[in-house]
């Protein structure tokens, strides 16, 4: 919200300052662009984990709090592994049984696991931003190359 509120106030001053309305909105559009293009490349690491993975069955042991974000901790051949992305808060209960066996891919390079939640958020972000990050970078370069030649 904080962010939100400090892009609105920087808008405001370069709207105050005499940048004109287009202007303003071409470096909207532009940082959009950007960070839809920040995504794509995350979710195309996201694919490189996922291919450097191995699939090991494993149990849910717990969350662990530490870190930037709570995550589930699971137990693969004795060796205890954090999940690569943030636990679900929705479906918490149903999701993450103790002691129950699943299966889940083990990127041993990272020291992370990659359960169905995390699989399914990648696949889906990678079916999404990496299609709309080349649609951008071949937009941007059609609308610099006809700037730029006169």
């Amino acid at each position: 919200m904080e962010i939100l509120v400090c892009i609105i106030i920087i808008l405001g001053l370069l709207l105050f300052a005499g940048v004109s309305l287009g202007d303003v909105l071409l470096i909207v559009v532009g940082l959009v662009g950007v960070l839809v293009v920040l995504v794509g490349l995350f979710f195309t690491v996201c694919l490189v984990f996922i291919a450097m993975s191995k699939r090991k069955s494993a149990v849910f042991v717990e969350m662990n709090e530490e870190g930037r974000y709570p995550a589930a901790v699971y137990d693969i051949d004795g060796e205890l592994v954090r999940n690569v992305f943030p636990c679900e808060m929705v479906m918490k209960k149903r999701l993450y049984v103790p002691e129950k066996k699943i299966h889940v891919l083990h990127c041993q390079k990272l020291k992370r696991a990659i359960d169905g939640n995390a699989l399914s958020t990648m696949i889906v972000g990678a079916l999404i931003f990496i299609p709309a990050s080349v649609y951008v970078v071949i937009r941007f370069v059609e609308f610099f190359s006809v700037g730029l030649v006169i």
